[in-house]
């Protein structure tokens, strides 16, 4: 039982799933790919085309739910402004329809929603990537390619600030209404609770803050020599590599392909 246990650290953490299992880097090459790809191709097809296949994609890893939730905002606060932001900055000459006195334009709509559409392609993937990488492996990678544990640890523990005071804000909002302070309802009631609230969350992360040098100190984070992990990550095959090479060389296709078709043709 008990060398079950330990051996479970001497092999490869897995998640199940063929692309959350792809090593950190290889994640992030392939998705920067699609959202340079976006950035390049400036065509409201390709963007909506990689909309759609990031939601695929996020419904095959398990993380629909997580990804919908936050690009599926992005995706209509983002058209609306960048299509109504547009109206005002480009001048067209085929008024599709009058509001107000105001004419909105046939070449004021397709260019926001170009525009729209390489924003969404570009942070559909940031986000997807996110989603389907956990933090601590990303920096262990990095520190395999030889990056300073130090640096790491900030990257890491950033992150993670970031998710440890939304649980905290979520806690002391509890806290807060069930002795009887009102922190939900009008801007005015949310402004009266502002103090109760961050008050508890300002000395839980000092607190916080002081935990973690107090253990990095009993860790020997500022040691010299090699860390040691509890965690490994599976080696990379040959075939994620050619993946990755194979990647990194249509997008270098296809920027030549539009260079030659803006420049040439």
């Amino acid at each position: 039982m008990y060398s079950e246990f330990v051996q479970k650290f001497f092999s490869p953490q897995t998640a199940g799933n063929w692309f959350k299992d792809l090593n950190p880097l290889t994640k992030l090459n392939l998705l920067l790919v699609l959202a340079f790809t976006a950035l390049v191709a400036q065509s409201i097809p390709c963007a909506l085309g990689l909309c759609l296949f990031y939601y695929l994609l996020a419904i095959l890893i398990g993380e629909f739910k997580y990804f919908s939730g936050i690009f599926s905002k992005l995706l209509i606060t983002v058209g609306l402004f960048m299509v109504i932001l547009r109206q005002f900055t480009v001048k067209g000459e085929t008024v599709l329809f009058d509001l107000f006195g105001w004419n909105w334009t046939l070449e004021g709509l397709l260019n926001g929603l170009k525009v729209g559409g390489i924003i969404l392609g570009f942070s559909g993937a940031i986000i997807l990537f996110y989603a389907s990488t956990e933090m601590r492996d990303l920096m262990y990678t990095l520190e395999q390619k030889g990056v300073p544990h130090t640096t790491s640890y900030i990257i890491l523990a950033s992150f993670q600030t970031i998710v440890d005071l939304k649980a905290s804000v979520q806690t002391i909002f509890e806290s807060q209404k069930a002795r009887g302070i009102e922190v939900e309802g009008s801007l005015l009631t949310r402004a009266k609770a502002f103090f109760p609230v961050i008050s508890p969350l300002m000395l839980g992360a000092i607190a916080s803050a002081e935990e973690k040098s107090i253990a990095m100190d009993a860790r020997a984070f500022s040691i010299d020599t090699p860390h040691t992990f509890l965690r490994e990550l599976r080696v990379v095959p040959g075939w994620e590599k050619a993946l990755n090479l194979a990647a990194d060389l249509a997008f270098v296709a296809f920027c030549v392909w539009r260079l030659l078709n803006i420049f040439v043709l």
